[in-house]
């Protein structure tokens, strides 16, 4: 299992309209002393030149909703020409009865007024359960969907607090079934597709692995190609040196994701279980939430999608409890590959115009995706020449 991988580049690639700052003038949110020396070069100057003079992050969920999605945007490769982009609403968990979005991207190469029949991408966006949209991955889902021929589909779950925890992960089950379900409407081949994400939408595409082998549909699932998962219950610790995993301390104060602000997310997971909706119960929300509060916990590791990629970042908090789960995968026999990514932080995927090591991550989803969507044919039998 391929556990380590470092570029460091030590001028950050030119972005347009870059700013300029005075050496003279002190940072208003300086990157942490204790992680700066870990981070690269290139990314601690793209954090001074574009986050480090900000207001400090907000504590109102709908600001941090309102931005989520463009947070990153100066540092995103612009998104890559597809064949078309269309959106429309699938059922949602029907525990709590309602419609979520879906955006369907489909790739160049149809004639006009013919619908091919493509293998398909499932992505889950990241944003700790509470925040996030379709516009969070749309950068990574283009990029998929211009070089690999396949569908997209990208899946807006409903949010925490306003739904109860685990809604995030069963609208996503109960949005692929019926896709799945009503393949020939999507043009999509039901038989052969792909789970993607990052962070908690990372999260979600591991958990569903487990869930579509169980129900009986794991041979569908021909690979689960993710990063920064978070897979721990932190609820479980009241500071980081209670935790048992070692990047909890290291990267208490790492910049994007730090101690503070995974606590500040994992609040409201917990706060959800009392949202009130008809015949909601807490004893049934304890049994919804399972072992998803701990991925570690699933019950059965054997048997899962042939293929599964696990990205990480060294400088991330979750970095080691995402590599156990990786380690665990692979004990019970399954091919794996972890690939972690030094130097970087948390959400550095996004970061792909500005970050070779984030351009090399979107390279990696889409060589990962195309390689399981279209495995390489076996070489033919050699035969033998005949005699003259």
């Amino acid at each position: 299992m391929n556990t380590t991988h470092d570029i460091r580049m030590h001028d950050a690639h030119a972005l347009p309209h870059e700013p300029t700052k005075s050496p003279a003038v002190p940072l208003r949110n300086p990157i942490h002393p204790s992680v700066i020396d870990k981070l690269d070069p290139a990314f601690v100057k793209l954090y001074n030149d574009y986050i480090a003079n900000d207001p400090p992050s907000s504590t109102d969920l709908t600001v941090v909703r309102q931005n989520y999605s463009a947070l990153y945007s100066y540092a995103a490769a612009p998104p890559s020409g597809v064949g078309g982009i269309g959106e429309t609403q699938v059922p949602g968990w029907n525990k709590y009865p309602g419609d979520i979005n879906v955006r369907v991207y489909v790739p160049p190469g149809e004639e006009p007024g013919q619908r091919k029949v493509w293998p398909v991408h499932f992505n889950f966006h990241g944003g700790g359960w509470a925040v996030g949209d379709l516009e969070t991955d749309a950068h990574v889902c283009h990029h998929i969907c211009a070089s690999v021929p396949c569908c997209v589909i990208d899946v807006e779950y409903r949010l925490i607090p306003e739904y109860p925890f685990p809604i995030g992960i069963m609208d996503s089950l109960t949005a692929v079934a019926h896709i799945l379900a009503n393949h020939k409407t999507f043009s999509i081949d039901s038989t052969n597709m792909t789970f993607g994400g990052e962070s908690s939408g990372a999260t979600i595409a591991l958990i569903l692995n487990h869930l579509f082998r169980d129900g009986g549909f794991g041979d569908k699932l021909k690979g689960v190609i993710v990063a920064t998962p978070t897979i721990s219950d932190v609820r479980k610790y009241a500071t980081p040196d209670m935790s048992p995993w070692p990047s909890m301390r290291e990267s208490e104060f790492a910049p994007l994701l730090n101690w503070e602000k995974l606590k500040w997310f994992d609040t409201f997971k917990w706060m959800s279980l009392s949202s009130q909706h008809p015949g909601t119960r807490p004893k049934e929300q304890k049994r919804d939430i399972s072992w998803f509060a701990d991925a570690m916990n699933a019950p059965d590791f054997k048997n899962l999608a042939p293929f599964t990629y696990v990205a990480t970042a060294e400088v991330d908090p979750l970095r080691d409890e995402a590599e156990a789960y990786a380690k665990k995968v692979e004990e019970a026999g399954n091919k794996i590959v972890l690939k972690r990514f030094n130097g970087m932080p948390h959400h550095f995927m996004h970061m792909d115009r500005a970050l070779p090591q984030a351009r090399e991550y979107v390279q990696d989803v889409i060589s990962h995706v195309r390689q399981c969507l279209y495995p390489p044919s076996e070489p033919p039998a050699m035969t033998t020449p005949p005699e003259t």
